[in-house]
């Protein structure tokens, strides 16, 4: 009879303890793989999730989250029972974040901030960067993948490999650039790292994307008249980056991707171009320009001369004293 009625009793304490709901304060937990659980419990507990650690522990062996808990970034908040925080790490409900990456961004951005947001691996990021038997596989061929990882808003779980980041972010590439924008990008004699490594210059040298197509009207016309291209942001990309103005005695800089010393495209993009600047890159507009100089504003000034290009120089100084 006493045996019975403990037995109602811990069935009912247990349903409480189970179900009954309790104020928790926005807070995570990343669990490493192979982590014994116990010290998952622990982290539940430093952060408040939990109060009852010892019986929430064996609750959860019990269940065989001790031996099937994935690893990765939990988040809790709002009003849980201990049964919500059991049934969230049983189905691997590992966090997952909205973000994007910006037009422009260099693979090292790109790197830094996938670490930052999602806990990357940034040396396997780095190594996979180019490893060209990988990057193969993934279609890019050419052993490096400066350019081919697309700026766009992703929604990544928190923990993702590198391997499934590039998978993603290249395949994001692949599926805008169709084949119709390939196909004109052959007529202009562009292979595909052509194309982004143009492209790549375009966003570079602009900041308003209405003048996308301008900037690139000025490179087509360089090239199709072998001028050597004289891209101020290869320049900035060959010497590592710069966090300051560049200087006259850095156009002598000795690097691949000195557009000022070498014609030609530089032998890689120099971060990963977005669609507006691809496809301004494709269908440039039609002028006669071939110089250009930023006026200040977010804007250039472009010319069709030298000498032209030099008063429009002065001139923008001399506004810039006054």
């Amino acid at each position: 009879m006493m045996a019975g009625l403990l037995m109602i009793v811990f069935v009912i304490w247990f349903g409480w303890w189970l179900f009954d709901s309790h104020r928790v304060y926005p807070a995570s937990i990343y669990v490493e793989s192979g982590e014994p659980f116990y010290k998952v419990v622990v982290k539940l507990r430093d952060r408040e999730v939990i109060g009852s650690p010892w019986f929430f522990s064996k609750v959860g062996m019990l269940a065989g989250l001790d031996r099937r808990i994935i690893p990765g970034r939990y988040d809790f908040s709002s009003r849980l029972s201990n049964y919500d925080v059991l049934r969230t790490l049983w189905q691997g409900r590992i966090a997952r974040l909205s973000f994007t990456v910006p037009e422009g961004y260099s693979l090292s951005q790109i790197g830094q901030l996938l670490h930052q947001r999602c806990g990357t691996d940034l040396d396997v990021f780095n190594s996979l960067a180019r490893d060209s038997i990988y990057l193969d596989s993934l279609g890019i061929k050419a052993g490096f993948a400066e350019g081919y990882l697309f700026p766009e808003t992703y929604n990544f779980q928190w923990g993702i490999t590198s391997h499934e980041v590039f998978e993603s972010m290249a395949e994001q590439l692949f599926v805008r650039l169709d084949d119709t924008l390939m196909a004109r990008a052959d007529s202009l004699g562009y292979d595909l790292d052509g194309l982004l490594t143009m492209a790549s210059i375009i966003e570079m040298e602009g900041s308003r994307v209405d003048e996308f197509g301008k900037i690139a009207s000025v490179y087509a016309n360089r090239r199709r008249i072998g001028m050597k291209l004289q891209a101020d942001p290869t320049v900035i990309y060959g010497m590592g980056g710069l966090d300051r103005k560049l200087q006259i005695k850095d156009y002598e800089f000795p690097s691949r991707y000195n557009t000022y010393l070498h014609h030609g495209l530089p032998p890689t993009p120099i971060c990963s171009p977005g669609m507006a600047a691809i496809r301004a890159t494709l269908y440039p507009d039609s002028t006669d320009y071939l110089y250009f100089v930023a006026d200040g504003t977010g804007y250039h000034v472009f010319n069709k001369t030298y000498s032209g290009h030099l008063t429009d120089t002065r001139k923008i100084k001399s506004n810039k004293r006054h």
